[in-house]
């Protein structure tokens, strides 16, 4: 994990189910390159191919006991036939609290310096149907890939605040973030001997009054972007995410 500047808050992620008949929603915390969805089935004991639906990403900004800042994403899981429970018993706090997410995890000795993301990405469409992509830009990871919009979410950022930005600076559009739909995570070593790990949330983005497609960003990884029909979408060439994003999009259709 890279060590925080001053002033900048530390970063953890959690992750919580919400069960049936449950009045508090309980979580763990997600440590390097564990994937979210794994880390709360075993923190309750379900078997670890029950199915579980995401709910929400909440964001916290706190402190530890010693004043440290910390931002902490929180994602959030259901259990089938639970989903309705979540408003009600989402306002109590959620666990672990953030006295118990205030020491940093340990490294170990003489390994690669460890690098964590938490990314928005969206499923961004139109009225009409047609699905907004942004192309990767020559000396970035998966360049001369279609991808979605989104992108890291930045120290004290909320992650739709930080999707609905990135929407703005890679495509031009003003886009109204929608349901979670799903939640990944991966870990790679990148040229150079980082250790990388990733969290993922997928959102759906409506614009209601697309516009022409422009970058607005300078020096940025994206290169172009446009709308595209889902024929279109078919003959282009995606990122690892945007397939991710499409299967869902098209599951959904």
């Amino acid at each position: 994990m890279t060590t925080a500047s001053p002033g900048t808050p530390g970063r953890r992620v959690t992750a919580h189910l919400v069960m049936p008949g449950a009045s508090s929603v309980p979580g763990a915390r997600v440590l390097f390159g564990q994937d979210p969805a794994d880390v709360v089935r075993r923190h309750v004991g379900l078997a670890p191919d029950t199915p579980l639906r995401p709910l929400d990403v909440l964001t916290e900004l706190s402190h530890a006991p010693d004043g440290t800042s910390l931002h902490i994403d929180r994602v959030v899981f259901a259990e089938a036939g639970a989903e309705a429970a979540w408003p009600s018993v989402g306002g109590g706090g959620l666990v672990p609290s953030p006295a118990d997410l205030a020491d940093e995890e340990t490294v170990p000795e003489g390994g690669p310096p460890r690098l964590r993301r938490f990314a928005s990405y969206g499923i961004v469409t139109d009225p009409d149907g047609r699905v907004l992509l942004s192309l990767i830009a020559d000396g970035f990871p998966a360049a001369g890939t279609w991808h979605l919009p989104g992108g890291g979410v930045d120290a004290g950022e909320d992650v739709r605040s930080a999707l609905r930005r990135e929407v703005v600076e890679e495509t031009g559009q003003d886009g109204r973030i929608g349901d979670l739909i799903t939640v990944s995570s991966h870990r790679r070593e990148r040229s150079g001997g980082h250790d990388i790990y990733a969290v993922w949330v997928f959102f759906r983005v409506l614009v209601p009054d697309p516009g022409p497609a422009r970058v607005l960003e300078e020096n940025g990884s994206t290169a172009d972007c446009g709308w595209f029909t889902l024929e279109e979408v078919a003959g282009l060439r995606l990122s690892t995410t945007a397939r991710q994003g499409m299967a869902h999009l098209l599951g959904d259709a």
